[in-house]
């Protein structure tokens, strides 16, 4: 069981990778937040979700289920925020930020 601290830390970092690489890309402020937001939580949403069904054990190591699908928890809102706003710049550099943040802080922090 991961600690419900541990969960928000991680989805705290995630959201502000995400909300960096955006803004970083010129994104206006607005979708930028919306995409790091989402980020923040829909890992929180995986992260309580994946310990309710018990995917923590590491399948690989220290590599887990449950870390394996923050790689989905951090890059959708963001995939999700540029495919609303087509006229935003390097629409894909937010999500995969976010999608390689959320798994690797995941597996470190968690």
């Amino acid at each position: 069981m991961i600690s419900p601290l541990l969960i928000v830390l991680s989805a705290v970092l995630s959201g502000g990778v995400v909300f960096a690489a955006a803004r970083l890309v010129r994104w206006p402020v607005r979708p930028a937040l919306l995409a790091g937001a989402g980020t923040l939580a829909l890992v929180i949403v995986w992260r309580l979700v994946s310990n309710a069904l018990g995917l923590n054990d590491d399948f690989l190591p220290a590599v887990s289920v449950g870390d394996a699908g923050c790689l989905i928890a951090g890059g959708l809102p963001p995939a999700a925020v540029a495919l609303m706003n087509r006229g935003l710049p390097r629409r894909a550099v937010p999500a995969i930020a976010g999608a390689l943040a959320a798994f690797v802080i995941n597996v470190v922090i968690l």
